[in-house]
């Protein structure tokens, strides 16, 4: 049953618009990324631009293949909001549109749908990041920076298969919003709301026992900070477990006058 709830969900996505447009969204990030870096190695095309040189190099720094990938680290810690944006649709849309009471009189476990769009959403936000993390790796070649290194990119894939498997379980707080809030927005502001409180905490002692700050303290956002380590990771789990538990048990307390 698992299965044909979770290929049920997938054939929503399919035929859903905004699956397309997140992604391209989201994969316009590396483009803007990949700008910033041409302007620092060439000085005179950004003045012809109309960009400051100078302002570049106090935001990004020098323009090489360590700081680019650093950098792009940084995009999947702010794949937080990417993915409110996923659970928000997938745990959402019934609700916005008016067909939660059409799914919750279908005779299958709600613990089986809360796990099939789980299972959906993570592979969405799954199948966006490679798409980011390829369009990152052509830009970079494509613009001609310099100083890579095998080693570097294995470290590299390294880091953001981990900040994705983070962002996934400190991002599920947005499912659990959704079906609480019965709709969009709810998901999508907290969600914004709990990343500046991540950030805050990110710079304080605290930061490795948040689950938001985590993500950022493991893409390099917040130097000098504590490391993030096991304990880290196994709060991540726990807090994934208990949205989980949170989620199915608001959706099978909900009835279908939804």
């Amino acid at each position: 049953m698992l299965v044909q709830a979770f290929l049920c969900e997938l054939l929503k996505l399919k035929r859903a618009r905004i699956t397309w447009i997140v992604t391209a969204v989201y994969a316009f990030a590396p483009l803007m990324l990949g700008l910033m870096m041409t302007v620092l190695m060439r000085p005179a095309l950004g003045r012809r631009m109309g960009l400051l040189t100078a302002k570049a190099e106090l935001t990004i720094g020098a323009a090489n293949w360590p700081t680019y990938l650093t950098l792009t680290a940084a995009l999947f810690a702010g794949g937080l909001i990417v993915l409110a944006v996923v659970e928000a649709f997938v745990f959402g849309r019934e609700y916005a549109e008016g067909t939660a009471k059409n799914l919750l009189t279908l005779p299958v476990d709600r613990a089986t749908l809360v796990a099939a769009k789980f299972a959906v959403s993570a592979v969405w936000f799954v199948a966006m990041a490679a798409v980011v993390y390829a369009v990152a790796l052509a830009v970079g070649f494509a613009i001609g920076l310099p100083g890579f290194q095998g080693a570097l990119l294995v470290g590299s894939v390294r880091t953001v298969a981990t900040l994705v498997l983070q962002v996934l379980l400190a991002g599920a707080a947005g499912a659990w919003l959704a079906i609480v809030g019965r709709g969009y927005l709810a998901p999508i502001g907290v969600t914004v709301l709990l990343l500046l409180i991540g950030d805050l905490f990110s710079h304080t002692g605290w930061g490795p026992w948040v689950p938001w700050s985590i993500v950022l303290l493991s893409a390099g956002t917040a130097p000098g900070s504590a490391p993030v380590g096991a304990g880290s990771m196994a709060i991540l789990v726990i807090f994934f477990l208990a949205v989980a538990i949170a989620s199915y048990l608001a959706m099978d307390r909900s009835d279908n006058l939804q």
